[in-house]
């Protein structure tokens, strides 16, 4: 999607997300906010289904991944857009 909106500034400092980039990006109740060189980086906070991170946990822990390695899967995997995948160095790595 590269079309530019132009939009205003309410007096709250509120802006309003143009309906067509909120259906693309299925916005919920939150997004992060992050300052960028160019302007600010707005994107989606995805909540994880119910039972989501002890099915990942029991998932990665299986492959055999325990302390800092399987925190560093689960991060990766949790914040992944997809919830179930995440990206693997290798084909043991799926889960």
């Amino acid at each position: 999607m590269t079309d530019l909106k132009k939009v205003k500034l309410s007096k709250q400092r509120q802006i309003i997300i143009p309906k067509v980039y909120f259906d693309e990006l299925q916005l919920q109740e939150e997004v992060t906010i992050e300052m960028m060189d160019s302007g600010l980086l707005i994107k989606p906070v995805r909540k994880l289904p119910d039972g989501f991170a002890e099915q990942l946990l029991e998932s990665l822990m299986t492959k055999g991944l325990s302390g800092q390695e399987l925190l560093e899967k689960y991060k990766e995997a949790s914040s992944n857009f997809g919830w179930t995948t995440f990206q693997a160095e290798n084909k043991d790595d799926t889960i």
